[in-house]
């Protein structure tokens, strides 16, 4: 007789491919996932086929596999990360002056941001930034703009359910390690309007952050401009948080917020 958790080896080797697929920086192909799965080819075959066709798994251009939408739909409110994401990518097209840059959307969830979308700059960073991935919010631009776009009472609460004894160890030697610090750094950004992780993700890589607003004026995502620290020289400091937050004002344009109006609701 066999045991209860090996009743199901089809749904678990799927899974073990979704986690694949979502870790590899480029969409694997069926041998890769053959490969490092330790999987027959065959079986492999099988699974994708009809993960694809469930809607599980995308096919990409080069044969490769990324995570399908219908993931997306399961995790819940699909329909308004679709059209963020679309409006991310579209504000993009007209914002020539930010083509030196990584820009990234990140939604908060919890303790951490999650990046929705990205395009990356030509410029090495030393950081790879991908659609899925976690970061602790107190490290990064975006996840700081965020918290600071919460009202006072939001903002307690969020450190309430969130005490600094939970916090992760920081990323590197400059990542927030207090309240107070955290604190100090949320009424900075509220006064000037944008974020900086000044190296707190990674080593070398600056990134300015600035939050998004919906069309009823809640706060639902944050926008980053990401560049080498070797970069740094080349703009003012306070530019490049002003080119977060048009960016972010932008966004939120599209998506419907109007400052006078969500201010009298």
């Amino acid at each position: 007789m066999s045991k209860p958790h090996d009743s199901v080896p089809a749904l678990r080797r799927a899974v073990r491919i979704l986690d694949l697929v979502k870790s590899t920086e480029r969409p694997p192909l069926a041998a890769d996932i053959a490969r490092q799965l330790d999987l027959p080819r065959s079986t492999v075959h099988g699974l994708v086929a009809v993960m694809v066709e469930l809607g599980l798994l995308e096919k990409t251009v080069t044969q490769g596999y990324r995570l399908g939408a219908r993931l997306l739909d399961w995790g819940g409110g699909v329909t308004e990360q679709r059209d963020l994401v679309t409006e991310f990518y579209q504000t993009l097209e007209s914002a020539s002056d930010l083509a030196a840059f990584t820009v990234t959307l990140t939604v908060l969830e919890d303790t951490d941001v999650v990046y929705m979308a990205c395009r990356n700059s030509a410029t090495v960073l030393g950081a790879s930034f991908r659609v899925g991935m976690r970061l602790p919010a107190i490290f990064t631009a975006t996840g700081n703009a965020m918290l600071a776009e919460m009202d006072d009472n939001a903002f307690r609460e969020w450190l309430t359910l969130h005490p600094a004894s939970t916090w992760p160890e920081p990323l590197t030697p400059n990542g927030i390690r207090s309240v107070t610090t955290l604190v100090r750094e949320i009424a900075e950004i509220r006064e000037r309007g944008y974020a900086v992780d000044d190296e707190q993700v990674h080593d070398g890589l600056w990134c300015f952050g600035a939050g998004v607003k919906d069309h009823s004026g809640r706060m639902v995502a944050g926008v980053g401009l990401s560049l080498p620290q070797t970069e740094l020289g080349r703009y003012e400091v306070s530019q490049l948080g002003h080119m977060a937050l048009a960016l972010a004002q932008a966004l939120s344009r599209r998506l419907g917020y109007r400052a006078a109006h969500a201010d009298s609701v």
